[in-house]
């Protein structure tokens, strides 16, 4: 696997480290470079960092069609210890989106010292996935490409050659589909997330149905099984908060609760 590290110019000895899980189809930059731009962020806060790319994805070695849920938690997990080993940060946060979310919910249990969950617009994990959540997925998915065709720029960029048509086939029809088995696992790494102690923050896009509706599956589990946790919804954003208003909303909710979960081993300005 191959990543960023990022080291703040002046940081303590130990302390807090974040690992940022991208999604399905990203990769270490996250959705319009956001992983970068927080990254940097926390860098500001003296706290160290390291973005890199799943197995099959990004630079990263390994086929995509080899991929899945169960080898995006192992990768996490070995990103982690490497962070750990590199840097001798003493707790770690796991920021994932998407389905990075799902793999840091589930990475939660196997991986040490796992202190935080930081979890932008969260797939569902296991026993907490409805059936139609797919189709709205792709629907929504579909509604995004049906605006964008009514805008001059993009038919600009389809007769010179600059859309990829077989990345939009992909976005609209093809998803992270796990078989029974996986659903299963899935199942047993969302009962062992049950017995987390750590802290998580969700956050969510107002106009995203499907993180909207995991979000609360989300947040009554939490509350069933004693998991200390906070949501926060992004007035109008949508699932990967393409504005940057929406991305700045992002940035703040998760300083500022990182700030007061984690405060005394951060270099906070």
């Amino acid at each position: 696997m191959r990543g960023i590290l990022h080291e703040p110019d002046v940081s303590s000895a130990g302390g807090l480290g974040v690992v940022f899980l991208h999604g399905w189809t990203g990769c270490r930059l996250g959705p319009h470079r956001m992983f970068v731009d927080m990254a940097r962020l926390l860098a500001e806060d003296g706290v160290r960092s390291m973005r890199f790319d799943f197995r099959g994805r990004g630079e990263s070695d390994g086929a995509v069609s080899s991929a899945s849920i169960r080898t995006m938690v192992s990768d996490a997990c070995a990103a982690a210890a490497f962070l750990r080993a590199e840097t001798g940060v003493t707790s770690i946060v796991l920021l994932g989106i998407c389905s990075g979310g799902k793999v840091a919910l589930a990475a939660s249990g196997p991986a040490p010292d796992v202190a935080g969950l930081v979890l932008w617009s969260c797939e569902p994990l296991g026993g907490l996935r409805t059936g139609d959540m797919r189709l709205r997925k792709s629907a929504s998915v579909l509604g995004i490409y049906a605006r964008k065709l009514c805008r001059a720029e993009t038919w600009r960029k389809l007769v010179s050659g600059r859309v990829n048509i077989g990345k939009v086939r992909e976005a609209v029809l093809t998803s992270e589909r796990p078989d029974d088995d996986e659903l299963i696992w899935e199942s047993e790494c969302l009962e062992r997330f049950g017995s987390f102690r750590g802290k998580a923050l969700f956050v969510h896009g107002i106009r995203d149905p499907e993180a909207a509706q995991a979000d609360s599956r989300y947040r009554d589990f939490c509350e069933a099984h004693g998991i200390s946790s906070r949501h926060h919804a992004v007035d109008g954003a949508n699932h990967s908060f393409y504005s940057i208003d929406w991305a700045a909303d992002v940035f703040r909710a998760t300083r500022d609760w990182l700030a007061e979960e984690f405060g005394p081993t951060l270099a906070w300005k």
